[in-house]
C-alpha cells in the first residue's frame, strides 16, 4: 500500500512519450484546455439564457435546428476538414507555405453545395416542422437557419485548415471561445429588435457569420501565391469516407435528439439536450487532446514510426481516462443540482444524465478511437463500423423511446457507445498491433 502511495503520478506516463512530444502534448493540451473551459463556461451561459428566458420547449427547438445545421455541415463539406488534417501532415504535398489549389477548389465546391442546401432547407422547412417534428413553430427557426448554412460550412473548412497547420490557438479561439461570446453579445444587442424566441437562432447565425469573416481575412485562401497541383478526385477519395464516418458518429450522438423530436414533445427534447450537454462535460479532456493528437498520429503513421505511435496513443488514453473519471463521478453525485440550474422541470432528466455519463466514461477510457482509425488509413473501416452502429442506434431508439422517453434514448446511446468503442479497439489491435490502453 505504501509503495503505491509513493509512486508519483507523472511516473505512470514515464516513457510513453518522447521528450519533445510530451512537452508539446502538455503545452498545447493546456492551451486547448484553457480555451475549452472558458468557451464551455460561456456556452452554458447561452443555455441558461435560453432556458430561463424561454423555457425547455424553446430550447428543444433551438437544439433541433442547431443539430440539423451541424449535420448539414458535416455531410456537405464532404469530409474536407478531416482530409486537410491528413494532407497537411504529409508535407510532401506542400511547398514552404501550404497553399495548394485544392483549398480554393474545396471552397468553390462547398459554396455551390451550400447555396443548394440553403434553398432546400428554406423550402422544406414547412414539411419538416409540421410533418416530421409536428411543431409548426419550428418552421420559422428552420427558415432563419437556412440563411446561415454557407457561413457555417466555410467555418468548418477553415477549422480543418487551422488544425492541419497545428495553429491550435486560432483553432481553439474560433471553435471554443468566440461562438458563445458573440452569441451572448448579439443576443442582447438585438433584443429590442427581435424580442421573440427566434432571437436565439438569429444570435447563433450572426455569431457564426462574423467568425467566418474573421477566418476568411486571416487565411486569405484566394491570395495569389505559388500553388501545387492536386487532384480533386484524389482528394474526394480520401475525404468522402471521412465524411461518412464523421456524419455517422455525429448521428450516433444526435439521433436521440431527432427521434425524441419525432416521438415526444419539444419540452422533453429540451430536457434531454441539457442532460446531454452536462454529461458532455466528461468529454472535455477527450475533446481537448483530440485537437492535438490527430495531426501527430497521422505524422507517426506516415513515417512508419510504430513504436512512437503506440506510446503516444496509449499515453494519451491513460491521461484522458485519469482526468475524466473524477469529472464523471462529480456529475453523477451532483446531477440534481446541475440540472436544477436550468429550471425545476429539467430535474426530470436525472436518470438520463447518469446513463449518458456512463457512455461518456466509456468513450474516454477507450481513447480517441475514431481519430486513430481515420488518421491511420482506416477511414473506410471506421465508416462501415459507424454505419452499422447508427443502424443499431436507430432500432434501439425506435424500441426504447416510445416506452421510456428520454431514459430510453439515453439507454440506446449507451448500448451503441459500448459496441462502437469495443469494436474500434479490436480493429486498432488487429490493424496496428496494440490496444489504445496499456
Amino acid at each position: 500500500m505504501n509503495t503505491l502511495i509513493a509512486i508519483k503520478p507523472i511516473e505512470i506516463f514515464k516513457g510513453l512519450f518522447e521528450g519533445k512530444e510530451i512537452r508539446s502534448f502538455f503545452i498545447q493540451g493546456g492551451k486547448t484546455f484553457f480555451f475549452k473551459i472558458i468557451g464551455l463556461a460561456f456556452s452554458y451561459v447561452v443555455m441558461l439564457l435560453i432556458t430561463h428566458h424561454f423555457g425547455s420547449e424553446v430550447f428543444g427547438r433551438y437544439s433541433i435546428v442547431i443539430t440539423i445545421l451541424s449535420l448539414i455541415t458535416i455531410v456537405f463539406t464532404f469530409g474536407f476538414p478531416s482530409a486537410l488534417v491528413r494532407l497537411i501532415a504529409d508535407r510532401s504535398h506542400f511547398v514552404v507555405k501550404p497553399k495548394t489549389d485544392f483549398i480554393e477548389s474545396i471552397l468553390k465546391i462547398v459554396f455551390l453545395s451550400g447555396v443548394l442546401l440553403s434553398l432546400g432547407l428554406y423550402f422544406l422547412a414547412p414539411a419538416l416542422a409540421s410533418s416530421f417534428f409536428k411543431d409548426s413553430e419550428l418552421e420559422l427557426y428552420l427558415q432563419i437557419a437556412s440563411c446561415f448554412v454557407i457561413p457555417m460550412m466555410f467555418h468548418e473548412i477553415f477549422l480543418g485548415y487551422f488544425r492541419g497547420r497545428s495553429f491550435f490557438n486560432q483553432y481553439n479561439l474560433f471553435l471554443f471561445l468566440l461562438p458563445p461570446i458573440f452569441f451572448i453579445l448579439i443576443y442582447f444587442g438585438i433584443a429590442n429588435f427581435i424580442p421573440g424566441q427566434e432571437r436565439t437562432i438569429y444570435a447563433f447565425g450572426f455569431a457564426i457569420s462574423i467568425i467566418f469573416l474573421i477566418e476568411l481575412v486571416r487565411i486569405k485562401p484566394f491570395s495569389k501565391v505559388v500553388k501545387n497541383k492536386f487532384s480533386i478526385k484524389k482528394l474526394l477519395k480520401l475525404s468522402l469516407p471521412m465524411m461518412m464516418s464523421n456524419a455517422v458518429l455525429f448521428l450516433l450522438n444526435w439521433t436521440d435528439v431527432f427521434m425524441l423530436g419525432y416521438f415526444r414533445p419539444m419540452q422533453e427534447v429540451g430536457v434531454y439536450n441539457v442532460a446531454f450537454k452536462i454529461a458532455s462535460l466528461g468529454l472535455l479532456i477527450l475533446i481537448v487532446f483530440n485537437v492535438i493528437i490527430a495531426p501527430q498520429i497521422a505524422l507517426y503513421y506516415q513515417q512508419n514510426q510504430k513504436e512512437k505511435l503506440k506510446k503516444y496513443i496509449q499515453g494519451a488514453t491513460r491521461l484522458i481516462s485519469l482526468c475524466t473519471i473524477p469529472i464523471i463521478l462529480g456529475i453523477m453525485l451532483f446531477n440534481d443540482t446541475l440540472l436544477g440550474l436550468f429550471g425545476e422541470d429539467f430535474t426530470e432528466g436525472r436518470t438520463a444524465l447518469i446513463i449518458l455519463s456512463l457512455g461518456v466514461l466509456i468513450n474516454a477510457i477507450s481513447g480517441n478511437v475514431d481519430q486513430i482509425l481515420n488518421m491511420t488509413n482506416q477511414q473506410v473501416t471506421m465508416r462501415n463500423l459507424s454505419l452499422l452502429c447508427i443502424l443499431l442506434n436507430v432500432i434501439l431508439n425506435f424500441i426504447l423511446i416510445p416506452k421510456y422517453g428520454i431514459n430510453g434514448a439515453a439507454m440506446a446511446s449507451l448500448m451503441t457507445t459500448v459496441i462502437l468503442n469495443l469494436s474500434s479497439i479490436y480493429i486498432i489491435k488487429k490493424k496496428l498491433g496494440f490496444y489504445t490502453f496499456g
